[in-house]
């Protein structure tokens, strides 16, 4: 059965960034007073005594996690839920490092300790489940299609046929047009800010990923783009990514966002994002990972 949390834009002033940095967040961790000890030697009390947690996130997605041009700063939902970690376990929301981490490296960084976690619009598949733990989700989207807002030839996957689709490297959603519109031309890059910009300048004719990206790039660039009526899959969930064979760390986050979720603070990140578009109440997807 379908699910029904879908995901408005969130309406970000400024052009669509095409350019990313490296890494982000202040390099001086900001007054700590974490509530809980936890064991020696575990994930939880290594990132304490740093004083800051290190996240891997988008930096030019529109919604989850962007660079503000103007003010420097993070923004977006994904930005809110390192937020809550990192006062969760260092007493600020200040003591986050962001590292940005495009769709083609996620379980690489995880893999090789580059980040504590990844909050990425990150979504779960089974592929993923192999190379790193999640724990979620906080969130879910149903796949869709941005095409030219003058095109009215692509209405649904179908339309596809013979026409260029752009996505990004190890997304879901390009699996996705692979298996349903087999004569669809894929194209791919490391970001879809890319896909956007080429879709701009007619060297694609749709990019897919989930709603919620599309809506947030649509946001951003008023009269240009049109979401397709049609999906190519229901219910993409997103969850926070983490290394692999740490099971304690795991059951930390899972209970940290099923708090965040009893307290408010999920209510809170959404209403301070996407809720800014469409202030309605919404009830949080189920953690079961």
């Amino acid at each position: 059965m379908k699910r029904t949390h879908l995901l408005p834009a969130l309406a970000v002033m400024g052009a669509l960034i095409l350019g990313t940095t490296a890494c982000g967040g202040s390099g001086t961790a900001a007054a700590s007073h974490p509530t809980e000890t936890f064991p020696a030697g575990s994930t939880m009390a290594k990132i304490q005594q740093r004083g800051k947690v290190i996240v891997g996130v988008k930096f030019d997605q529109p919604l989850f996690g962007v660079k503000n041009p103007i003010t420097g700063q993070m923004e977006g939902l994904d930005i809110e839920m390192a937020k809550i970690l990192a006062k969760d376990l260092t007493g600020s929301e200040n003591n986050v490092q962001y590292v940005e981490a495009v769709t083609k490296n996620r379980e690489a960084f995880l893999e090789q300790n580059k980040v504590d976690v990844v909050i990425a619009s990150y979504a779960v598949t089974d592929q993923r489940k192999k190379a790193v733990d999640f724990a979620g989700p906080y969130l879910e989207s149903d796949v869709a299609l941005m095409v030219r807002k003058d095109d009215t030839s692509i209405n649904k996957p179908t339309d596809l046929s013979g026409k260029s689709v752009c996505s990004t490297t190890g997304a879901r959603a390009s699996q996705l047009i692979a298996t349903a519109v087999p004569s669809a031309k894929l194209v791919l890059f490391s970001t879809y800010s890319e896909c956007a910009q080429a879709l701009k300048d007619k060297r694609v004719d749709a990019v897919t990923t989930t709603e919620a990206i599309l809506l947030g790039i649509e946001s951003q660039n008023p009269g240009l783009y049109r979401i397709a009526s049609g999906h190519l899959a229901d219910s993409e969930e997103f969850a926070i990514g983490s290394p692999k064979n740490d099971p304690a760390f795991h059951t930390y986050l899972d209970g940290l966002l099923k708090k965040a979720v009893a307290d408010g603070d999920w209510q809170k990140a959404y209403e301070a994002t996407i809720g800014k578009v469409k202030p309605e109440k919404v009830t949080p997807p189920k953690i079961v990972l």
